[in-house]
């Protein structure tokens, strides 16, 4: 792996934390982020960048702007939902829910690489759900209520995610036609990806919400036949262009002669290259699948889509988790390319984006951030553990010793404890003489003998008994020298 793979310093793009790199297009690269706003808070987001040297022309960014303005606007439980836009000293950015599952252009490689294809009702579902986000970008309007006319434009497998809870979601309007868009395409300027291109926009003609009805109908072709319609291995673009406007288009019996007669039918009616003859919207279509599923077309139920995610997918979406923790345990990880190297192993990210790419995938593939040095060699941690704790003891044992130097002398003072003598002697008496050679043991120390310090703490309690003990021999004893108090 290139030292550009290898693990580096944590970036940032705006507020969010750059984790790994998904993929990358011609027009914007596709990462991997989280939002941390508070312990235990987090959110995975990716994070679709334009590319640095894009943001030098004018129509590129004014075509990520309107992208940026047109999603926003939309929400719907089939289109991937857009969080935030915005722009840093790295450039333009913008922000959207990380979907966690394959593209369908996964799928259908998967399916392919072990000589199947996608279940016939798994693939209705993709449909219908992907028909329906469409619908709603279709039927998007302003703050006056006037449609906006939207139209995708680039409808394809790799822009249709299917997420792990089994719902397919529309991803990708980057060169999408709206009437509001300060972007306009120039004659004879083509935008999305040819084999997948509705006729009248191969042609360069206007194009309304029925050309995303032709690309929809293609997808469903080839996700019913497990083939590609009108891309072979080998064609040129030339050749593809000429498949898309003149070329047979095969019905779906006659590769597999299984498919329910009506579902044959709906799909070859999607791919009608005359606008009269095609459905006329992608809620038609729609009313159609669901006609066919009350006349014995099976439809799956998004947990069976879900499972079947889980039976071709699992395994790799457990790995690609079990990265993202060791990310998230060890620090932030920054990786190019379509690898992330971790403890765990290196783990392919290009499948599970929530912002896909743009419109042209020959392009210079580049990042929107500047790769950050590499960490430094890890270290003996138990070595620097054990070098803290010693230096910690030495800066205390220094500090008693300062202490104890600095310390003023102190006077020790010795506090004498007497007990109370068993008889005091009458208030008339004459008190006893003192004898120089001895004391009495229960006599009182004499006046003029140096008083002792009261106990560090010690409070002179108030009037009257407040001890609490009566039969307490030293309550009215007095703590500095003197006789005793008279009773």
């Amino acid at each position: 792996m290139s030292s550009e793979s290898s693990v580096s310093r944590p970036q940032q793009v705006g507020r969010y934390e750059i984790l790994a790199e998904i993929a990358s297009g011609g027009m914007a690269t596709v990462f991997l982020g989280r939002l941390a706003t508070a312990p235990g808070f987090e959110r995975q987001v990716a994070i679709k960048k334009l590319h640095p040297h894009l943001e030098r022309q004018q129509d590129f960014v004014e075509m990520f702007l309107d992208e940026a303005r047109i999603v926003a606007r939309i929400h719907h439980p089939n289109v991937v939902q857009t969080l935030e836009f915005g722009a840093d000293p790295g450039g333009h950015f913008l922000v959207m829910d990380y979907v966690e599952g394959p593209t369908l252009a996964k799928m259908l490689a998967k399916a392919a690489s072990s000589g199947a294809r996608i279940p016939p009702a798994i693939a209705v579902r993709i449909a219908l759900d992907s028909l329906a986000g469409l619908h709603a970008a279709h039927e998007l309007r302003d703050d006056q209520g006037r449609l906006m006319d939207v139209v995708h434009r680039d409808v394809s497998p790799q822009n249709i995610l299917i997420s792990i809870d089994g719902i397919a979601r529309i991803t990708d309007f980057g060169v999408a036609r709206a009437t509001e868009r300060l972007a306009v395409t120039r004659t004879g300027q083509l935008k999305g990806k040819l084999s997948y291109m509705a006729p009248e926009q191969a042609r360069g003609e206007p194009t309304d919400r029925r050309a995303d009805v032709f690309a929809m109908g293609v997808i469903l072709w080839e996700c019913l036949t497990g083939r590609r319609l009108f891309r072979g291995k080998t064609d040129t673009e030339a050749e593809t262009l000429t498949k898309v406007l003149y070329g047979d288009i095969t019905r779906v019996s006659a590769v597999h002669p299984d498919i329910h007669p009506i579902l044959d039918s709906i799909c070859a009616r999607s791919l009608e290259r005359p606008l009269g003859a095609r459905f006329q919207s992608c809620a038609d279509f729609i009313e159609a699948i669901e006609q066919a599923g009350r006349a014995g077309v099976e439809i799956a139920t998004p947990r069976e889509v879900a499972r079947y995610v889980e039976q071709i997918y699992g395994e790799e979406i457990a790995q690609r988790r079990s990265v993202f923790r060791a990310m998230r345990s060890s620090g932030p990880t920054s990786v190019r390319g379509e690898e992330v190297t971790s403890a765990s192993g290196p783990a392919h990210l290009s499948s599970v984006s929530s912002a896909s790419l743009s419109f042209d995938p020959s392009s210079h593939s580049r990042s929107g951030v500047a790769p950050a040095p590499a960490l430094p060699p890890p270290r003996n941690n138990l070595l620097l553990v054990v070098l803290g704790l010693a230096l910690v003891v030495s800066a205390a044992t220094v500090a008693t010793l300062v202490w104890v130097v600095s310390k003023p002398p102190v006077t020790t003072v010795t506090t004498v404890v007497v007990p109370a003598a068993s008889a005091p002697p009458a208030p008339s008496a004459a008190p006893p003489a003192a004898s120089a050679s001895a004391a009495p043991a229960d006599s009182a120390p004499a006046a003029s003998a140096r008083p002792t310090a009261a106990p560090p703490g010690w409070k002179k309690p108030a009037a009257g008994n407040n001890d609490g003990l009566s039969s307490n021999p030293y309550r009215r004893l007095p703590i500095s020298g003197g006789q005793p108090p008279a009773t």
